[in-house]
């Protein structure tokens, strides 16, 4: 019996004009999902949901399109507690996903696409230790609270150590098959873990189709600025504020400045708020808190403001991680914050939160009386 599609509103109307073959059609066989179960397909970079199906008896066929292409997707859905995923890149293709739901993510079959046969040729270098990997993680996440801390550096010594020989892996084939939008997405990937000249190398021998790619661009734009280290000036941008004014950064100096970068899903972000909000009533003053969403969404973004009763600035361009503010100020993943004085030095940077985190880097930084 062939499935029954059910589609996010998104989706709807392009059932209708979509059955052309400039789209793409994606068509599952699959083992092991209970009926009924809701499989999505959402864009990497934009953290979004584009499209849904229904799993009825092992199928389901997806069908739309997508405006630049090829991209990196994820096709997902959740068993009860159990989330199963993998990863896509395709262009408006058609192609087939065929394997068991304890295939998932590495191990399953997906033919019909020149891009996603190279992003195999990939997996098919990294799946060994990519398993070994998961496995190790699964190990962690079973030990008891106190296990983990008298046993967990030791396993976390062992995943990055094959994280090491996966990077090199895909590091050699970057190398020898630059050509491909497989080597272009994962050095978007790995960008922050190596020197910025050793991208550039990469870069410049990839032919001017992947440069004129928004993964192209974005890698451009990554190697022609430096991110702001502690010392140096502050990158100045533009976007939308809460009153849906376009504001520049430089607009809003002449005190110190707490750039914060955060996403409205990010657990430490959430964290985080209620200290902003103490700081913004402390230090009011003499420091001024800016806020950037680095969520794709706009309604992401306002949900957060209100759930977090921001009364500060914040901003929001709706570009996610490959925007030009995002890759400028080089950030790998939120919340990550940085300090500027008045006349526009970083003067502390600080990675992730923990409980009383900011007031100890306006401490180190002399804002706050120690003690």
């Amino acid at each position: 019996m062939r499935g029954i599609i059910k589609l996010l509103p998104l989706s709807i109307a392009l059932v209708a004009s979509c059955q052309h073959r400039s789209g793409y059609v994606i068509i599952g066989h699959l083992t092991g999902f209970p009926d009924s179960t809701m499989v999505y397909l959402q864009d990497i970079n934009k953290d979004e949901d584009i499209d849904s199906a229904l799993v009825i008896s092992g199928h389901f066929t997806l069908r739309g399109q997508l405006p630049a292409v090829p991209k990196q997707l994820r096709l997902e859905a959740s068993i009860g507690e159990r989330f199963v995923y993998t990863s896509l890149l395709i262009g408006n293709d058609q192609i087939e996903v065929t394997g068991d739901i304890a295939d998932f993510p590495s191990h399953v079959k997906i033919t019909g696409s020149t891009t996603q046969d190279e992003d195999n040729q990939l997996r098919d270098l990294t799946r060994a230790f990519d398993d070994q990997r998961a496995s190790l993680i699964n190990l962690f996440d079973a030990l008891p609270p106190d296990s983990q801390k008298t046993k967990g550096s030791a396993l976390w010594s062992v995943v990055n150590g094959i994280d090491d020989t996966i990077h090199q892996l895909q590091l050699g084939y970057i190398k020898t098959h630059g050509n491909t939008y497989a080597a272009l997405t994962t050095l978007v990937e790995l960008k922050d873990d190596m020197p910025k000249d050793t991208v550039a190398v990469l870069y410049d021998r990839m032919p001017d189709q992947l440069k004129h790619s928004q993964y192209g661009r974005a890698l451009s734009v990554f190697i022609q600025n430096k991110v702001p280290e502690i010392g140096d000036h502050y990158v100045d941008f533009k976007a939308e504020d809460q009153h849906g004014d376009t504001v520049a950064l430089s607009s809003l100096t002449g005190k110190y400045v707490l750039l914060d970068f955060n996403a409205a899903y990010c657990g430490p972000c959430i964290q985080s708020a209620k200290e902003l909000r103490q700081i913004n009533r402390e230090y009011g003053d003499s420091l001024r808190i800016v806020s950037f969403s680095t969520d794709v969404k706009r309604d992401l973004w306002q949900l957060a403001m209100k759930r977090d009763s921001v009364t500060w600035v914040s901003l929001w361009d709706g570009k996610g991680r490959l925007g030009e503010t995002y890759l400028k100020y080089g950030i790998d993943g939120v919340p990550m914050f940085f300090l500027i004085s008045p006349q526009g030095k970083v003067l502390n940077k600080l990675d992730g939160y923990g409980d009383g985190a900011l007031k100890e880097l306006l401490k180190k930084s002399g804002l706050v009386p120690q003690g």
